[in-house]
């Protein structure tokens, strides 16, 4: 006789096995027929719950739903157009791991209620001019070499000083706590609003950027408190802690700041070493 636990167990794969083959009809008939937004419609509705879900659990106060959500939606049919079922992996699976990304658009695009509304035209010119220059240079320009490069072309009303540069790319990369392990981490003013939410993001994308390296989790989680651990900043305490040298430790700091930095779109998208 079956026992009512393996009965709810039986139930729910059941149920899990019947979503998986509807989400599979779906997609096959999307894809097959030309992918028509008649046929991608029932797909997404099929995810709205996943997405809904997504947007409270991920979204910053300071970005509006719609444009969160809409985001989440944009990296939902990039899954779609992306997936092969002959590489073994659920659509479900390969939707979940896609959607991630806009973790990145969130923590970007909160730094920009940062700055203030006259500066936000001055961002994209900005950011053009420092890729180019840094293309032709090969370094970072400084902010007199941003100006008078946006200058060249720019309308008079539209003409910038090596200040209003600065100004405005210290907002766009606003610093998550201690810089991000830049430095010496858990400095003064880590308990504002601004890093908790920085912070509750870098923690959400640590088991993505860093997949089975549990020594990378745990610098993260001494080096910040979370997770039930005490909050270590000196690297010479965190060595004696994890039984590494503080070489070590220093080495893990930068590459994890740095990989975090870039994950969150806080800093241009440079490959790291």
């Amino acid at each position: 006789m079956t026992n009512p636990l393996e009965e709810y167990t039986q139930a729910k794969e059941a149920q899990r096995e019947t979503r998986k083959s509807k989400e599979i009809a779906l997609w096959k008939t999307w894809k097959d027929e030309g992918q028509q937004p008649h046929h991608l419609e029932p797909l997404l509705k099929l995810y709205e719950p996943n997405v809904a879900f997504k947007v409270k659990q991920w979204k910053a106060p300071t970005i509006p739903e719609s444009a969160f959500k809409a985001e989440l939606q944009t990296h939902l049919i990039k899954a779609f157009e992306s997936f092969d079922p002959n590489r073994g992996v659920a659509l479900n699976t390969h939707v979940e791991n896609r959607l991630h990304k806009a973790k990145r658009y969130n923590a970007k695009n909160q730094n920009l209620a940062y700055i203030p509304e006259g500066q936000i035209g001055s961002i994209s010119p900005i950011e053009k001019a420092k890729n180019q220059l840094s293309e032709e240079l090969g370094r970072d320009p400084t902010p007199q070499e941003i100006a008078d490069h946006v200058n060249e072309t720019a309308a008079p009303n539209k003409r910038l000083t090596a200040k209003r540069v600065e100004v405005v790319q210290r907002a766009i990369r606003r610093d998550i706590p201690g810089s991000m392990l830049g430095g010496e981490a858990g400095s003064e003013g880590g308990d504002t609003l601004y890093e908790e939410q920085q912070l509750e993001l870098a923690k959400n994308l640590l088991p993505h950027i860093f997949p089975n390296k549990p020594e990378m989790h745990q610098l993260f989680n001494y080096t910040f408190g979370t997770n039930g651990h005490p909050q270590i900043s000196s690297t010479s305490e965190l060595a004696k802690k994890m039984g590494k040298s503080q070489s070590q430790i220093s080495r893990m700091k930068t590459s994890m700041g740095a990989t975090l930095q870039k994950e969150m779109g806080l800093t241009p998208g440079k490959d790291e070493g």
